[in-house]
């Protein structure tokens, strides 16, 4: 006998999005957090023409004035606006990390690879990328950018190249696991030039390291120019940054704070958000995180 459909009654559909969107939340927040804070960033970085103002003039009228309607975080010791400066100085920020982290990860991918199959070219490069992890990094910087002068361009490098070793040392570990496994021996045997091999099976093997230390070299690039910036040997003053900002307002920290907070904060959240991500993605991509799961 058929029961009539009525008497079948179910709930409204849940949409397929939100179910999507509350598993990432319950498996994934790190990545959901930290990916939301930096598309945020990126978003009123890009956008800032529209509603920050003008980061350059100065109005010797408006000296250290409090935050107010017209300038929400007030104005710094040369009457420029804080708030327009800081937002303006998150595109440079933005902009050194994510530059320096795709440089040293495509230099170290590169170096990476080369060492991980060539034990010639292992014995000879892995040396120099030890010698150049042994100097720290801020001096290094500095050495570069006093030869040539500052600049953005000059200061990605600077940062890229002793981030470029952590990142081939790296991406050689993964390569030397590889290289041993069946299915790469058996594509050698067929024929498979070398090559082919090593884009289709090795690469792919190392992209999951290579991101989330992709993550880490963003936020530890970031904090960088912001040092660099500070010191003077970073992006030229009239360039609105935060290590700029900080550096040039640390003297009037008890009469305006926020020419201070507003971009200090705003360098805190930067690498949070960045960290965040990278510790999601390294729990999303390492295999032990998923059986725990």
């Amino acid at each position: 006998m058929r029961l009539p459909s009525a008497t079948l009654e179910t709930g409204p559909p849940v949409p397929l999005g939100l179910c999507g969107l509350a598993r990432l939340v319950r498996r994934r927040p790190l990545v959901l957090i930290g990916g939301g804070l930096l598309t945020l960033l990126v978003v009123l970085a890009l956008a800032a023409p529209l509603y920050a103002g003008d980061p350059v003039n100065m109005d010797p009228f408006k000296r250290l004035h409090p935050p107010s309607a017209a300038m929400w975080f007030g104005s710094d010791n040369l009457g420029r606006d804080v708030f327009a400066r800081t937002i303006f100085g998150a595109r440079i920020s933005l902009l050194v990390g994510l530059l320096s982290a795709a440089c040293a990860a495509v230099a170290g991918l590169v170096i990476g690879i080369l060492a991980g199959y060539s034990r010639s070219f292992d014995n000879i490069v892995m040396r120099v990328m030890d010698g150049l992890m042994s100097i720290p990094t801020i001096l290094l910087a500095i050495a570069l950018i006093s030869l040539t002068g500052p600049g953005i361009g000059i200061l990605i490098v600077a940062i890229a190249i002793p981030e470029t070793p952590a990142v081939a040392r790296l991406v050689r570990s993964v390569v030397l696991s590889v290289r041993e496994r069946p299915y790469v021996e058996a594509a050698l045997c067929g024929g498979a030039r070398l090559p082919k091999v090593l884009w289709r099976h090795i690469v792919p093997s190392t992209i999951p390291a290579l991101m989330v230390q992709s993550a880490t070299v963003c936020a530890s690039a970031i904090m960088t120019e912001a040092a660099l910036s500070f010191l003077g040997v970073g992006v030229p003053p009239e360039i609105p940054s935060w290590g700029n900002m900080i550096s040039s307002s640390r003297l009037f920290l008890s009469i305006a704070p926020m020419t201070v907070f507003a971009p200090g904060i705003c360098l805190a959240v930067t690498v949070l958000a960045v960290n965040l991500l990278g510790d999601g993605l390294r729990d999303m991509f390492d295999p032990r995180a998923k059986r725990r799961r």
